[in-house]
């Protein structure tokens, strides 16, 4: 693997970036206007570990919070792990997911998709809706979070998709598929899993990958060590990847291909745009435009 320092990657993949503002008609925004669930317009408590109440700290248990249309998982009071719109649990509420959903520029057919960590199955939700086609995996190492399921409206396990209870670094290290999309978005109520994030991770994650395979991860900008991952990712993939900050968030979204140089142009973005609305996800015209950005930054910083 290449040697790039991690003082080197900070300062090709993450200088001279600022998060622009999104306008009030931004297609993220419209995401589709389908009344999938009923919901009260009130703050209550979905689900406590037993024995907890309001106001108690649940030891890292999970528990699910509603507040009107919001329904959400969280490990402690202070971070939303994963969020839901109880009217239309299709949405993907947080900017992150979406981002993570970019993807579809690289490969917009996957057949095989894989993910460490379910959370409240946003991802998992949404491409089992919007990749009819495709065989989802999903790995998640903690059972009590698995039990949320039906909080949160994630399909049951069929013949194209299934939740298995693991350690996705002993699954990525283990397992013999080879798929398509590998994402990676696996927290705790510490933070990032240190498993999850080693280099010997991300060199089974490459390893593992088919042919022009995308590795996807959400890193969380705030944490102190979230460059070091950037740099493990950069030496795994040999430089191909491409990083992309959320709209107003601290989340980073890593893109690392298997294969060939990874980029995006605009006019490829220009050529999806009627697919993705087909596909009904009119908020990711915005999400390519982002990229595009980040690619033109970088061509501009190593000239």
């Amino acid at each position: 693997m290449s040697g790039t320092s991690a003082a080197g990657v900070d300062d090709a993949l993450f200088s001279g970036w600022s998060a622009p503002r999104l306008g009030e008609d931004d297609p993220s925004d419209l995401l589709t206007e389908t009344n999938l669930a009923p919901h009260d317009q009130v703050c209550r408590v979905g689900y406590l570990p037993s024995g907890s109440c309001m106001g108690d700290h649940p030891l890292g248990k999970p528990f699910v919070l509603e507040f009107g249309d919001s329904r959400s998982l969280h490990f402690d009071w202070a971070c939303v792990q994963s969020g839901m719109s109880i009217a239309n649990p299709l949405k993907l509420s947080l900017e992150y997911t979406k981002t993570m959903m970019g993807f579809l520029f690289f490969n917009p057919d996957p057949r095989h998709i894989e993910m460490i960590g379910l959370g409240g199955g946003s991802l998992a939700k949404y491409c089992h809706h919007a990749l009819p086609d495709a065989d989802i995996t999903v790995v998640e190492i903690r059972s009590d979070v698995i039990d949320l399921r039906e909080h949160f409206l994630i399909p049951s396990d069929s013949d194209r998709f299934r939740i298995l209870c693991g350690d996705g670094a002993d699954y990525v290290k283990a397992s013999p598929a080879r798929p398509d999309i590998l994402m990676v978005d696996g927290f705790d109520d510490v933070g990032q899993p240190p498993q999850l994030c080693s280099s010997e991770f991300y060199d089974h994650c490459y390893s593992r990958l088919g042919p022009e395979g995308l590795m996807v991860v959400n890193l969380w900008g705030k944490d102190r060590d979230y460059r070091h991952h950037a740099a493990r990712i950069e030496q795994s993939f040999f430089g191909n990847l491409i990083i992309v900050p959320s709209e107003g968030t601290s989340n980073k979204t890593v893109f690392a291909r298997k294969g060939s140089r990874i980029s995006l142009s605009t006019a490829e973005l220009e050529r999806s745009e009627t697919v993705f609305k087909d596909r009904d996800a009119r908020f990711l015209p915005a999400i390519g435009k982002r990229i595009v950005r980040q690619f033109q930054r970088r061509t501009k910083q190593n000239r």
